[in-house]
């Protein structure tokens, strides 16, 4: 099983439309569709995104040798992970951890503004 294939298999197993899995990798629909389909070769900050995302092991990504899916099965999409170990956090951690949030969603706020006027 090659690379494309296993992207389409992990997009899948996360019940996402190519739009949504795109989206969260910060790349197009149709970038995304052309790698699925093997007529672009992801690149290698591509698997390193799907793979810190998804929870994926980067090398399986790219060993077209491993058709190993026991993974899938067990697969925990980002956002379970995180809210499991944020739960495991002494509370002066969670405000870290917090404030943190806040001053990416304020520097995501300032760009799409700036996106928004040109």
């Amino acid at each position: 099983m090659n690379t494309s294939e296993k992207i389409k298999l992990i997009r899948k197993a996360n019940n996402l439309t190519q739009a949504e899995f795109a989206n969260s990798i910060g790349i197009s629909r149709g970038n995304l569709a052309n790698i699925e389909r093997g007529n672009v070769v992801a690149t290698p900050i591509f698997i390193n995104c799907v793979s810190l995302l998804y929870n994926i092991d980067k090398n399986w990504l790219i060993d077209d040798t491993n058709d190993d899916l026991s993974f899938l099965n067990s697969s925990v999409n980002m956002q379970t992970l995180i809210t499991e170990k944020y739960e495991q956090l002494d509370d002066k951690y969670k405000k870290f951890v917090e404030n943190q949030i806040n001053q990416l969603l304020d520097i995501q706020n300032t760009k799409d503004k700036i996106n928004s006027e040109d």
